[in-house]
């Protein structure tokens, strides 16, 4: 029987104890409901890693919606000051959460997504020989985010992967075929919910006064600096050139933040409404009655496709990632961007797309924790050589 962890000389200490690792909204959003199951479970315990973004007050200091959806144990790591470079925000992620990888020694680390804290999580469990559970690798971003997504399968023991095209990638990275499991995207329990919030109840909760808007979500591009503010600029011009009501939702925390909030900063008039950030939930329901999506989210070619919401996705950030129809692209210049927002609106909405798995990946992940498939592989890792 493998080693089940300690738990700090708690009740619990013959139960596995599960690390999770949280730096956004948008990653607590799928992971949350998993979480509070672990929690809950009779074999397993769960311990929250909350740093990044949910530390930051200019992103709403988010801890706090943590802390009140019932989750007990939580350890708050801040990790940043704004527009603090990647590489220092890795640095003193990694420097956390090995000391209290250190101190703790949980049974596993559960690390989501391409984000520079679950690199860190990655990093951190891999060198401090902790199994290290990612989910959602094995996918394309664009820029950086392609680079520690990668980057970061290779120091993790176990994936659990949205889909069969995730898995394939992960074989040729080398991945051993016993560390794979498609489970779906946790996302999509989220997305096809039917206990998101109303759209009545969004709107009260955020002040929005439309019914009928778009919402622009633009995030930096860390490999072309330079260009994110000229770039922001073209987003503006052509939302300003056109009519229609918009929701704007700032910029995530990346290097180069605020060239973008400078460019948005001009979105001002009745027309607009500007957010810091929204809880995942109150943001798949503004996604799913939005006439449109703008921008370079990820949320352009992940959820508004499984919601059948058109989205415009500008630039190079999520170049190469999977597109349904419901996605058409722009170079970051202006009058093409106002070309593609125009047919988005005029052939949307579209059917609901389920390139990323069905309904359930909470359960095949909770199954999976619970059981022992994916505590049997060796945390020693080996090179498979297949023939391309």
């Amino acid at each position: 029987m493998p080693d089940r962890g300690r738990s700090g000389g708690s009740a619990d200490h013959d139960r596995r104890e599960v690390l999770f690792l949280t730096g956004t909204r948008a990653d607590f959003g799928k992971l949350r409901d998993v979480m509070l199951a672990v929690q809950e479970s009779p074999v397993l315990s769960a311990r929250v890693v909350v740093t990044g973004m949910h530390m930051l007050r200019r992103y709403g200091y988010t801890v706090r919606e943590i802390e009140r959806c019932g989750l007990r144990r939580l350890h708050l790591i801040p990790n940043q000051i704004e527009d603090e470079p990647m590489a220092l925000v890795l640095a003193n992620t990694v420097q956390a959460l090995a000391r209290l990888m250190h101190e703790e020694r949980p049974s596993a680390v559960v690390v989501h997504g391409d984000r520079v804290e679950a690199l860190a999580g990655a990093l951190a469990g891999s060198l401090s020989n902790i199994r290290v559970i990612h989910i959602e690798g094995g996918e394309v971003s664009g820029t950086i985010d392609d680079a520690i997504r990668h980057s970061l399968s290779k120091h993790a023991h176990v994936h659990l992967v949205a889909n069969e095209q995730a898995a394939r990638r992960l074989r040729q990275l080398g991945e051993e075929d016993e560390r794979i499991f498609v489970v779906g995207s946790p996302e999509v329990d989220v997305l096809t919910s039917p206990d998101l919030p109303t759209i009545d109840e969004v709107r009260r909760r955020y002040d929005i006064p439309f019914d009928e808007y778009g919402v622009l979500v633009l995030h930096p591009v860390t490999t072309e600096a330079r260009a994110n503010g000229p770039n922001a600029a073209s987003v503006v011009d052509a939302v300003l050139r056109g009519d229609g009501n918009w929701v704007v939702i700032d910029p995530n925390n990346d290097e180069g933040c605020r060239d973008i909030r400078d460019q948005l900063d001009r979105l001002r008039g009745e027309r607009f409404v500007r957010l810091p950030s929204m809880r995942f939930e109150y943001f798949v329901s503004l996604m799913k009655h939005a006439t449109v999506l703008l921008g370079n989210s990820s949320a352009g070619v992940r959820e508004a496709p499984v919601l059948g919401t058109p989205s415009v996705t500008v630039g190079s950030r999520q170049r190469n990632r999977a597109l349904a129809e419901s996605v058409f692209t722009a170079d970051p210049v202006a009058d093409e961007i106002s070309r593609a927002l125009e047919r988005a609106r005029q052939l949307g909405p579209f059917p609901p797309h389920n390139g990323f798995g069905e309904r359930g990946a909470r359960r095949r992940i909770l199954e999976l924790l619970s059981g022992e498939q994916i505590w049997k592989p060796s945390l020693y890792k080996e090179f498979v050589d297949r023939d391309c």
